[in-house]
């Protein structure tokens, strides 16, 4: 599957040569349609295959006796709608005929190496800008989550699993692996990362509210950018979703301490 996808023949070494490689030409409108429209048809095909699955999960929660409200359904509802993420990505994949698109394998120790810096580089990047906006007076938006949890902790426990198995591969599906690899087909790699990570923060407005919306959706953009280095760089799928699920799991670790009292909020 790897050897289909020309970003596997630099995986080991990281993926800087991209640059060098042939690009589409850019007078070419095929080009840009392919990019922009592709990125656009899978985005809408998440938005919609999250909406069905969860509306096909909610009878299944009904069934199985789960009180409406209740933090284990809140989790499992999550957990269908990123349910709905996999199959449009790997939908896509499949229709495109593409499915060797994104490269997935066993971590080697240079995956580990950049395990480590991803995972280093999004947890320094988030306690900075949760410095500076403190430095600045800046509030950051509401969470939807964390508002979800307030009064039942225990809600951020059972998010963890959905996160690591479901939120954490899902997304970056999507945006690393598709939307980014689209981009990058047509116009390079520097743009590529930061139209995917313009994309990943625009789909998470819906996530926050409040004054502080505009400054967290930059500091989500940030962070979708380090996760589109260590992407590029090592060129496999399984290091940035690991990453990610591992970050949100410290996060809704922390929102769950701070719930309970055993850190100070």
């Amino acid at each position: 599957m790897i050897d289909r996808y020309p970003f596997a023949a630099h995986s080991r070494n990281g993926v800087q040569q991209m640059a060098s490689d042939a690009h589409p030409s850019l007078r070419d409108p095929r080009t840009h349609i392919r990019a922009l429209g592709g990125a656009f048809v899978v985005v809408a095909l998440v938005v919609l295959l999250a909406s069905v699955a969860v509306a096909l999960g909610i009878p299944l929660l009904d069934a199985a006796g789960i009180a409406r409200g209740s933090a284990l359904r809140l989790a499992l509802r999550s957990a269908f709608q990123f349910v709905g993420f996999g199959v449009a990505g790997v939908g896509f994949l499949l229709v495109t005929d593409r499915i060797g698109f994104v490269p997935v394998r066993w971590p080697t120790r240079e995956d580990l190496k950049w395990f480590g810096v991803g995972f280093a580089g999004l947890l320094g990047l988030y306690v900075i800008a949760t410095a500076v906006f403190g430095a600045l007076g800046i509030s950051g938006a509401e969470s939807a989550i964390v508002e979800q949890g307030a009064d039942q902790p225990v809600y951020f426990l059972f998010l963890i699993p959905v996160t690591v198995l479901l939120v954490g591969p899902t997304e970056e599906l999507i945006f690393r692996g598709i939307v980014q690899g689209l981009f990058r087909e047509a116009y390079g790699t520097p743009v590529a990362i930061a139209a995917a990570s313009a994309v990943f923060a625009a789909v998470h407005v819906s996530s926050y509210s409040g004054e502080g919306l505009i400054a967290t959706l930059a500091v989500v953009l940030l962070l979708g950018g380090v996760l589109g280095v260590v992407y590029e760089k090592c060129g496999n799928l399984v290091v940035p979703a690991a990453i990610h699920g591992l970050f949100n799991t410290v996060q809704f670790a922390a929102a769950y301490a701070a719930a309970t009292g055993l850190v100070g909020s």
